[in-house]
């Protein structure tokens, strides 16, 4: 399925990662009709989202950048997606036009990782923007979900793993219920690096503690199930 996609990224800047194919196979569990992507880049999770879930009827992707922006508005073009999935450019902490607060049956992010003064900084504005939290924190963004989600409506995200006490404790203080975290290991034998994490608004619920994801079964060879993810196939 991945491979049919047209995507189209900017020659310099920002390039998706597997971790967006990863988080939209993660997600799909809890599409509804209206999905909101909050810094969507070139608007990969709403593709994937788009193929996987033929219930999906509008999906936007918000993004701050305008390079990134006009390529995601071209995918969605390109791929023939133009009835269900729209792009919008803005700053998702601000109130965006037209979008309705409350609306959203799933709410998804790739966000900036890494916390100011975290590591080395990119000479590349449009890099540091998309890695670093410069216009995008953790709270903003809980927040950000919390606004648009209609009740009951799930948020799910990737992050690295070193963060889920931080994401539990936003999560509970955004009024989301954490429904489902998945750990990701880039090897078997090596430590957790992401987190795939999913929270529902205003729900009551013990949170689901999934199998590990593990990405690589040797250097240069991906596991089974990361393939089958890739693929685009559903278990």
């Amino acid at each position: 399925m991945f491979s049919s996609l047209i995507v189209r990224q900017p020659r310099e800047g920002y390039r998706f990662s597997i971790d967006s194919v990863l988080l939209a196979d993660f997600a799909a569990d809890y599409c509804g009709e209206r999905v909101l992507d909050l810094g969507t880049g070139a608007g990969v999770i709403l593709l994937l989202l788009a193929g996987i879930r033929g219930d999906l009827r509008e999906g936007v992707g918000v993004e701050i950048q305008e390079e990134l922006w006009r390529a995601a508005a071209e995918n969605i073009g390109e791929n023939g997606l133009s009835g269900r999935l729209s792009a919008r450019l803005g700053d998702f902490r601000e109130k965006i036009p037209g979008l309705r607060a409350g609306s959203f049956h799933l709410v998804v992010s790739n966000p900036p990782f890494r916390r100011i003064g975290e590591g080395r900084r990119n000479p590349d504005r449009r890099k540091e923007i998309a890695r670093h939290e410069i216009a995008c924190t953790f709270p903003d963004l809980f927040a950000a979900a919390r606004r648009y989600l209609a009740p009951r409506g799930a948020f799910a995200m990737v992050s690295p793993a070193a963060r889920i006490p931080e994401i539990l404790a936003l999560a509970a203080a955004s009024g989301l219920a954490p429904a489902a975290l998945r750990l990701v290991h880039p090897f078997a034998d090596a430590p957790s690096n992401r987190v795939l994490f999913a929270g529902i608004r205003g729900a009551s619920r013990d949170p689901v503690f999934l199998p590990p994801l593990v990405v690589y079964a040797e250097p240069g060879r991906y596991h089974p199930e990361t393939e089958r993810i890739l693929a685009g196939r559903r278990p």
